[in-house]
């Protein structure tokens, strides 16, 4: 059995290094794909006390933001795949599991630009399109593309209006507060601790403060009468453009946790309100036949709080038969 795991870290894992590795340890995981990764000291730790070998892939845009592949079996080959215009980069492994067996990693990280035109979806679309043809670029073999996509799958639901009244709740708790441009976003920072402390209070790890976004400061007034509804839900999600999973779909690959788990929400983020499953692995038609499992790992017992508050996304693990 292959176990692939993807799992967005939150801003480099910073101050959460340990709860980071327990989880990965607990998982189990023969191949780890990370996004949001920045220090890559951090990654070598990992790998080795994992017993891995590990690759990075610097973003495009020379920011901070990159990511990174853990392995167990023998790498083949790898390639960080860099494109103009691309906040990231989209980088490919080939792992060997054995009597000649080949399968093929893409890891992606799409940007989140909810401001942008479409919710950021028509952005996703394009760096989307640099990936399929990277893919289509190389001979064919079985493989997966794995990452945090930051776009909803047709169907899926939104826990739009939990969503909204947990921020009202951070705002008027004064943990939200209006910043430049007309911005809604947090305060202070985790290190100081009168703030630390209200953080807590609302049942939000300081540590995760990164993964809180940044929303119109007008979305707090508006929506802080908004009840809590099915119905409402499902009208807000319908306003949110659904492009990206499904030009994946279009393009011949199966979303693995919808295939074994056709009525499950699957949220992966945040884990400090679960609202949406963002994250993802698609398996080629090749790769399809050997899918056994596709879940989100939560943990159970006091690993479930390490998970929680190890980032704001939970790791999702897919088992493939080899």
């Amino acid at each position: 059995m292959l176990r692939v795991l993807t799992y967005n870290i939150l801003l480099g894992g910073e101050r959460r290094e340990e709860r980071i590795a327990g989880v990965l340890t607990r998982s189990g995981a023969d191949v780890i794909a990370l996004q949001e990764v920045q220090d890559n000291g951090l990654v070598a730790s990992l790998a080795t006390r994992l017993g891995m070998t590990a690759v990075s892939g610097a973003p495009s845009d020379g920011g901070p933001l990159g990511l990174a592949v853990l392995t167990r079996l023998p790498l083949a080959a790898h390639r960080n795949h860099r494109h103009a215009g691309m906040l990231r980069s989209h980088l490919e492994v080939t792992l060997t599991p054995g009597d000649g067996d080949r399968l093929r990693l893409h890891v992606v990280h799409l940007p989140a630009r909810f401001g942008e035109r479409a919710k950021g979806e028509a952005r996703r679309m394009e760096e989307l399109e640099h990936v399929l043809a990277d893919i289509r670029g190389e001979p064919p073999m079985p493989h997966l593309v794995v990452g945090d996509f930051n776009a909803l799958a047709p169907g899926d639901h939104l826990e739009a209006t939990a969503f909204f009244r947990r921020m009202n709740a951070l705002r008027r708790a004064g943990l939200l507060v209006r910043q430049a441009g007309g911005w809604m976003g947090p305060s202070g920072g985790a290190e100081e601790e009168p703030t630390a402390e209200r953080w807590l209070e609302q049942g939000v790890d300081p540590a995760l403060q990164g993964g809180v976004p940044v929303l119109p400061w007008v979305v707090g007034p508006l929506t802080a009468l908004v009840p809590e509804r099915r119905g409402l839900d499902r009208l807000l999600g319908r306003a949110i453009e659904r492009w990206a999973v499904s030009r994946m779909l279009d393009a011949g690959y199966t979303d693995c946790f919808r295939h074994l788990h056709p009525r499950a929400h699957g949220y992966t983020c945040a884990t400090w309100m679960p609202a949406a499953r963002i994250d993802y692995v698609f398996a080629s038609p090749e790769a399809l036949p050997r899918l056994v499992a596709c879940d989100v790992v939560v943990g159970r017992g006091r690993a479930q709080r390490e998970t929680a508050t190890a980032s704001d996304h939970f790791p999702l693990l897919a088992a493939l038969s080899v």
